[in-house]
């Protein structure tokens, strides 16, 4: 027999009164109390408040030893709000009582004052305090064990559910019978087979909301009932909670959340626990109806077996509108996981995996307008709204390529919904994108499903599978295609850059704009249609379910800020407190606010390829230098008086890259300063300042600079040739008076550096000199110069005494490719080599490097002191910069790459008659525009809209020369294959659209 087949006790008041005299000595006023299958009594006195319990005859007594063990564990471990067992007068925990023909045992517990917790409205507050007071019964029980909790077949074990499934029948109404039915199927395949690897523990398991306690506001007082205790999974007591905790609460899924992250605060849960909860939780409810509906019709006078089967129906109804995956992330989040267990692994490859573009061009490099609900400054108006479709399509008109962009973290209200309805989280990203556009999947994986639209506008959801390389599922999901790639189907392998689909018109039947929305899902999409579908207030795991798709795109983080200063602005108040001598590069002025290798992003987040800032030679931002720099920066920078290690340790490792005789260093904070140190040291040495140059030279900023800088001094504004600098022809193969790259041409051209000397000797009696000269000339327009030029040159300069300086600013360093130092190309040693720019990748250092002998002779007495040329920063950065160019064999990707482009151009050339000339080596490159082959009438205007078009297309270039038609091409050493790839197809559509433009 078991409780189930007998009536409980039923004893009168004055036989319980009988039995409270008889077995305690004590008399007071009785109230029962509900009960299910035992008898209890609330017993009043002037000492205090008890509950009289009588068990039903059918319980066993080692079940009852149980509880009454179980509370005195409790209180030893310090719980409140615990029931404390009364002994009898015998000192017995029980005591035996007849009644009807039947015997019962019968016990004394004190009484625990407050309310219930079914007549306290829930707030979130409580459901914590909840969640923590389970937690803390949790914990207290997890030490305590006792042979009575293991009840074989007892029916209100949660994990047992399975066994009241032949009770669903009894279940009067039909919609209520059939989810009951359902939600035994799912436990069936989803979580039996789960269930028995959970952590036990001896259990409470009936904290429903007549057995919980609270004061008079509502708050946790304690736990009554513990007769339902047994052996069973841990996590069971907080499903039991949580399934009558949620019962009244407005928010489901954050009522369910605040007790889960209660409990765990006080006692820590397993992942599968923490999956596993909600679907406990739910068949605790089934369970409680089954037993209920099958109880009541076998005793139908009992109406405490039906007491909570309304509410628990109606509950139940509340969570099956959920989505089961989504309550579970929350329980997971709750917990303190990750929503799901895939989001980190997930995450982490789609961060450094290759991604192939969603679009082409990809979308990093295209203009881009971000758009949202809010009408920020700087963005559009409500996406919803009517004119966006047309107002976009204005916009294109100008920037053809241009897209909008409606982020993944900003809350939206549904489209076409009122704007009164509570917005959703932000499960995708909408891009608006020109009609057809070609969709392309960025990663490589297996068609999971294809859906056609059920609107007017018979938008198409595509959903991939994808997998880490650890086998981890993951999903991206695109919906709202116009048309699908006819090749897809389910289960078809789909490879990085393969096409998906085409977008479709911009402008929807219902006069809305048509977005392209993007996602990617870490759990299993139920179905393409149901992942729009999310509470607000679990943003944070929603995030998680569906990350970010900028994962996708990696467009950067610029693109999602509103600048508060556009460059219009920035541009007026540089007007206002900068001199206009300086000036800004191209017809629309960029406002550049972070770069990374071979990329500039400006303040909207759009990439721009830089195709010509040599100064940072290794890449802007690189992680090498970067974190050399600032670690010495934290350490120390100081000037250069005291001994430090770091600047003879740079002071080597560049000699090691020089021929002997160089071989003494100076350290400069810049490459105008390092020039005008070496022309210092050479005029010191000579006692002479008399100066051969290069017609259409430049070395620097300053002063003495501008005076050896025909490139200034012949130009507007510049005062003329100084009387102490002779200018020597310009050695150009291209355009000089020989056109000519051989050695004879050379020792042609060199042979203007006697008429320099002769009419040195004529102004002061003398004919030594100081020659410098860039080895590679960069502003004369990227010009190679003749075979055995400088070897002449320098021949001649030194039969007089003179000293020769190599200005290796530009050109040195590897960039070449085929040779670390310009002057190698022709086979010469200077005396004194120039370093700059690239030195210190854009950090300020300079450097001049000479021979013994010249170094001896500068030290003539006065100092030569440089406050910051050689500090410990500075030095830290040039070693990085070096290290950087020999780990990643700059110098041989330098050549690789600009061979590439080399004969890229040259085809360029036969394409176009604008081209007249392609030189270069490595990656120090010119093209040089002409309007007509034969007169080389310089194409001037047509290198400027060149420039611009390339601008606007996101790859940056500039001029040199001495016409202004030279475009240069000189990008960080990091620039690749890709680049150069984008480079050559950039200048092709440029050459295209200028030519069709005149």
């Amino acid at each position: 027999m078991t409780s189930f087949d007998l009536p409980p006790p039923n004893l009168s008041e004055p036989e319980i009164q009988a039995l409270l005299i008889a077995h305690y000595g004590i008399s007071g006023q009785v109230t029962m109390l509900a009960s299910e299958r035992d008898q209890n009594a609330r017993v009043d006195t002037s000492t205090g408040s008890f509950v009289l319990k009588i068990a039903h005859c059918a319980e066993d007594e080692n079940f009852l030893d149980l509880q009454n063990s179980a509370l005195s564990h409790l209180e030893a471990v310090g719980l409140d709000g615990i029931p404390r067992v009364i002994p009898t007068l015998a000192g017995r925990a029980m005591a035996l009582a007849e009644w009807g023909g039947h015997v019962s045992w019968v016990r004394l517990l004190s009484y625990v004052d407050g309310q219930l917790l079914s007549g306290s409205s829930r707030t979130l507050a409580q459901l914590e305090a909840l969640g923590r007071y389970l937690g803390n019964v949790s914990k207290g029980l997890s030490s305590f064990g006792h042979p009575g909790a293991h009840r074989q077949g007892f029916m209100w074990s949660l994990d047992e559910a399975g066994a009241c499934e032949r009770f669903a029948e009894d279940i009067a109404d039909n919609a209520h019978r059939a989810m009951v039915v359902g939600l035994f199927a799912h436990y069936r395949l989803h979580v039996a087979p789960r269930v028995w690897s959970l952590r036990k523990s001896v259990l409470h398991q009936d904290a429903n909301d007549n057995n919980v306690v609270v004061d008079a506001k509502g708050g946790i007082v304690g736990l009554i009932d513990f007769g339902d205790m047994c052996f069973g999974s841990q996590i069971n007591e907080l499903a039991i909670a949580m399934a009558y905790g949620v019962l009244d609460a407005p928010d489901p899924l954050a009522a369910i959340r605040t007790i889960v992250a209660g409990y765990a605060a006080e006692f820590a849960i397993t992942e599968d626990e923490a999956e596993l909860v909600f679907d406990l939780m739910r068949m605790r409810l089934v369970m409680s109806v089954c037993i209920s509906s099958h109880q009541h019709k076998r005793f139908p006078e009992n109406d405490y077996l039906l007491i909570s089967q309304a509410p628990a129906f109606s509950l139940l109804e509340r969570l099956d509108r959920l989505d089961p995956s989504m309550v579970q992330a929350v329980c997971r989040k709750a917990a303190g996981f990750d929503a799901t267990r895939n989001f980190r692994a997930v995450v982490s490859h789609l961060k450094t995996t290759r991604i192939s573009a969603l679009v082409r061009p990809d979308l990093r490099d295209r203009p881009r307008l971000l758009v949202g609900c809010h009408g920020a400054a700087g963005q559009a108006a409500d996406p919803n709204f009517d004119g966006l479709p047309a107002w976009l399509e204005e916009l294109r008109s100008e920037e053809s390529e241009l897209f909008a962009i409606r982020p993944h973290s900003e809350t939206r209200i549904a489209d076409g919904a009122n704007a009164d309805i509570e917005p959703s989280p932000p499960l995708g990203m909408d891009l608006y994108l020109p009609a057809g556009t070609q969709l392309y999947s960025p990663l490589s994986g297996t068609v999971h499903c294809c859906t056609d639209g059920d609107d007017k506008d018979d938008d198409f959801t595509v959903v991939l599978r994808h997998q880490t390389p650890l086998g981890v599922p993951f999903y991206s999901v695109f919906s709202n295609l116009g048309t699908l790639a006819p090749s897809l189907e389910i289960g078809k392998l789909v490879q990085a850059g393969d096409p998906i689909g085409f977008t479709g018109a911009l402008k929807r039947q219902d006069g809305r704009a048509r977005h392209l929305r993007l996602q990617v899902r870490t759990d299993h999409p139920a179905c393409a249609r149901a992942i729009d579908q999310g509470q607000l207030a679990a943003k944070d795991v929603w995030s998680q379910i569906s990350p970010d798709p900028n994962l996708l795109l990696r467009l950067a983080p610029e693109t999602f800020e509103v600048d508060p200063h556009p460059p219009e602005a920035v541009l007026a108040k540089r007007s206002e407190r900068i001199g206009p001598s300086l000036s800004v590069s191209y017809q629309r002025k960029l406002k550049i606010v972070r770069g990374e290798g071979a990329y500039l992003f400006d303040h909207t987040g759009r990439r721009y390829l830089d195709c010509v800032n040599n100064i940072t030679h290794v890449g802007h931002c690189n992680p090498r230098v970067v974190e050399a720099q600032c670690r010495q920066a934290e350490r120390l920078n100081t000037n250069s008086r005291y001994l430090h290690d770091l600047m003879p340790r740079l002071a080597d490792r560049l000699v090691s890259h020089l021929p002997s005789p160089l071989s003494v260093v100076y350290f400069t904070n810049s490459g105008t300063e390092a020039n005008e140190l070496a022309l210092r040291i050479a005029r010191t040495a000579l006692n002479q300042k008399d100066t051969i140059v290069l017609d259409w030279a430049y070395h620097g900023n300053s002063g003495g600079m501008v005076e050896i800088s025909p490139y200034k001094f012949k130009r507007k504004g510049g005062h003329g040739q100084p009387d102490f600098v002779q200018i020597a022809e310009f050695p150009d193969p291209y355009r000089g008076r020989i056109k000519a790259h051989g050695r004879q041409a050379g020792r042609d051209y060199a042979q203007d550096i006697t008429r320099c000397l002769n009419a040195i000797k004529a102004r002061t009696g003398q004919r030594s000199a100081t020659f410098i000269a860039e080895s590679v000339s960069g502003v004369g327009g990227q010009v190679f110069l003749p075979q055995a030029y400088l070897q002449t040159v320098y021949e001649l300069i030194r039969a007089d005494g003179g000293i020769v300086i190599a200005d290796e600013v530009q050109c040195g360093f590897g960039r070449l490719g085929n040779a670390f130092w310009g002057f190698e190309l022709q086979g010469v040693v200077p005396d004194i080599v120039v370093l700059g720019k690239p030195i210190g990748n854009g950090h300020p250092i300079g450097a001049v490097v000479t021979t013994p002998e010249l170094a001896g002779k500068f030290a003539n007495g006065m100092e030569y002191f440089n406050s910051f040329g050689g500090n410990p920063v500075s030095m830290a950065v040039g070693l990085a910069v070096l290290d950087e160019i020999e780990a990643r064999n700059l110098q041989s990707e330098a050549l690789a790459t600009g061979s590439h482009l080399l004969a890229a151009f040259k085809e360029l050339k036969e394409r176009f008659a604008l081209i007249g000339d392609v030189r270069g080596s490595g990656l120090f490159l010119g093209i040089e525009l002409v309007r007509e082959r034969q007169t080389l009438e310089p194409a001037t205007s047509e290198a400027s809209a060149i420039v611009n078009h390339m601008r606007d297309n996101g790859v940056l270039i500039s001029t040199d020369g001495p016409h202004d038609n030279v475009l240069k091409i000189k990008p960080p050493m990091v620039f690749a294959r890709a680049e150069a790839d984008r480079l050559v197809s950039a200048l092709g559509a440029a050459f295209a659209a200028i030519g069709q433009a005149s």
